[in-house]
């Protein structure tokens, strides 16, 4: 069975759209999970892997959404419409959503742990990205659809799956859901950083960074002390953004992590954060049952 076809342009979207079109393919994607477990619950394995599998896709077109607006305020031309072809073919193709979801989950560019992110840990874990996502397409099919045999015998909706691989998808799921609200952070902060440029620093600032470097034996930002010292010394001027307007952090907005919390299109953020809060409660409180 196809799964790919050649797809329709989309239409130029404007910042305020693009807004409202992340928040709805992130909303989509948490409900097709949550229906997802549902209907795992209810004991159809193979119906619930598909709809997660549904739903992954959603997070790819996401992926997309979020890239697109990096490249607006990096990389773009001043008055590049949105709407660009890498957008027209992954919309119309399951397999480059399927793609955008492994290279996501391999390179975790936004990862939060204790850990750093292990993108050679995360390939060897997920395998090739076309095995990858050739096999989630066809498991998703096989929980749709009645097929034909070779020989033309029915071959039913497969009843059948794996809980744990299904479990394994709904939790890719929520991990893109919250690391691309964390992305939205970072990359905001990024371009407030990359337009107000960088002041020279004192002399007892410069001391200490140099004594950071000296200790973690990095040369992935600085080639030499020297040259980390030279930057410090004479700063770093503002640069004006391309399409400012496709920037994440608007000027009036607020910039706090917690902004969004409970909001459409921020279900997966709202989890982790109130996951995060419960945990750090365990370690700050004390235990009232302790001593009893």
């Amino acid at each position: 069975m196809a799964t790919d076809k050649k797809g329709r342009q989309l239409p130029d979207l404007s910042p305020e759209q693009v807004v409202k079109l992340q928040d709805a393919l992130l909303t989509n994607a948490d409900a097709l999970m949550a229906a997802a477990v549902d209907i795992l619950e209810a004991g159809n394995v193979a119906l619930a892997r598909s709809l997660a599998i549904l739903s992954m896709e959603e997070s790819g077109k996401a992926i997309a959404i979020h890239k697109r607006r990096i490249e607006m305020v990096l990389f773009a031309e001043d008055g590049d419409t949105f709407r660009c072809d890498m957008l027209d073919a992954l919309w119309a193709s399951h397999s480059k959503k399927l793609e955008a979801v492994h290279e996501f989950l391999v390179n975790e560019d936004y990862w939060f742990g204790a850990e750093p992110a292990d993108p050679e840990r995360n390939q060897n874990l997920l395998g090739s990205i076309k095995a990858w996502s050739r096999r989630h397409d066809k498991s998703k099919q096989r929980g749709f659809y009645v097929e034909l045999g070779r020989s033309g015998e029915v071959v039913r909706r497969n009843e059948e799956g794996d809980e744990a691989a299904l479990r394994q998808v709904m939790e890719y799921v929520h991990q893109i859901g919250w690391q691309i609200r964390l992305g939205e952070h970072i990359e905001g902060k990024r371009q407030d950083e990359r337009e107000r440029g960088m002041p020279p620093a004192s002399a007892l600032a410069i001391e200490a960074m140099i004594k950071v470097y000296d200790e973690v034996g990095s040369d992935a930002l600085w080639r030499t002390r020297e040259e980390l010292r030279e930057n410090l010394t004479a700063g770093v001027p503002g640069q004006p953004l391309k399409n400012a307007a496709y920037r994440f952090n608007v000027s009036d907005a607020r910039t706090d992590a917690f902004r969004n919390v409970g909001k459409p299109g921020y279900e997966a953020e709202t989890r982790q954060l109130r996951s995060l809060n419960a945990e750090l409660r365990r370690w700050v409180e004390p235990d009232d049952t302790a001593g009893r």
